[in-house]
């Protein structure tokens, strides 16, 4: 289940896009709002597009596009909820002094092995999609 603001970002943002788009969709902004934002790689692969806009591939693979950029902001708020959370973790007076310091260490060893891997994946994926996209556009 999602948070209301969560669902209230999402909303708003289709509700944004699709008015920028000069489609005021309700349709995708009530979808959006009931279902929550796991819909929003579902509107991102069919919403109309802007002039100078194309899209490559089936619908399959724009899904597959759209659902792996959704999955790195949902792995990154994740990420940094865990992070919040630890940070604060070691003002509990009940915890020794040491184990406060490797709370705050080993998060901190987190968020930068975590950009590090989510670079590594973002720069991989880039890679994999571009080799993809030349060899569907050339046959």
């Amino acid at each position: 289940m999602w948070p209301r603001w969560i669902r209230a970002l999402a909303t708003l943002w289709v509700a944004w896009d699709s008015k920028q788009r000069k489609t005021l969709d309700w349709f995708w902004i009530l979808v959006v709002l009931l279902l929550g934002p796991l819909m929003l790689p579902l509107y991102l692969t069919v919403r109309p597009l802007l002039k100078g806009e194309k899209r490559v591939g089936s619908f399959i693979w724009n899904l597959f596009i759209s659902l792996e950029s959704f999955a790195t902001w949902v792995v990154g708020l994740a990420a940094t909820a865990v992070f919040v959370e630890n940070i604060t973790t070691p003002h509990d007076p009940n915890l020794p002094e040491v184990r406060r310091a490797e709370i705050k260490a080993g998060s901190l060893a987190g968020v930068f092995i975590f950009i590090f891997l989510v670079g590594l994946e973002k720069i991989g994926f880039e890679y994999f999609r571009q080799h993809v996209e030349k060899s569907l556009t050339e046959s």
